[in-house]
Formats: C-alpha cells, sequence, structure tokens
C-alpha cells in the first residue's frame, strides 16, 4: 500500500472515534452499527456529509421482514400427519413368499 492509500485509510478510519453515534443503542446491536459506521467511513469521502435519512432499526427492521430469518408466517396445517421420507410407503408392501 503507498503511503498516501495508508495516510487516507487512517483519515477514513479516524471518523469512528470523532463520530461515536454508533456506540449508542443496545449492547445486542452494537456489531451491527459498528460495521455500517466503518462501511460508511470507508465509502464516503472524509468531509463529505454522511447519510441525511432516518436512522434505521435493526429491530424493527427485522419484525417487517418479508424474509424467513424471523418467526415464520402462520400457515394452514397439513392435511396428513407429518411422516419421515424414509418411511413412507407410496403403495402398500408386496408380501414376500417363502420358499422357491
Amino acid at each position: 500500500m503507498s503511503p498516501h492509500g495508508e495516510a487516507d485509510l487512517r483519515t477514513r478510519l479516524k471518523t469512528l472515534t470523532d463520530d461515536p453515534a454508533w456506540k449508542q443503542g443496545p449492547a445486542s446491536e452494537l456489531t451491527g452499527r459498528l460495521v455500517a459506521a466503518t462501511l460508511t467511513a470507508l465509502t464516503i469521502p472524509p468531509g463529505t456529509p454522511g447519510p441525511t435519512g432516518p436512522r434505521v432499526s435493526v429491530a424493527a427492521a427485522r419484525a417487517r421482514s418479508t424474509t424467513m430469518t424471523g418467526p415464520a408466517p402462520r400457515q394452514p396445517a397439513p392435511a396428513e400427519p407429518a411422516v419421515p421420507a424414509h418411511r413412507q410407503q407410496p403403495t402398500p408392501a408386496r408380501r414376500q413368499r417363502h420358499g422357491r
């Protein structure tokens, strides 16, 4: 890495200590806030205002998410009881003959 690149990296990462907003909030969400602040520090040039939109609550976003990371949506119960695939028999078992 060139000396200029290293200085630029140091300047960008210094913004994390200058703006401690990522430290505020629940401890369980600290990692996510730190990652977001680091991404912002590395992608937005120093001196440029950061994102101006409202802060997003991670908990609220997860609660409203349509992906399956949260609680599964309610579905009707299956008509048949669940049976493991290796126990299912599509047709009755054939009788085996003993002898020749």
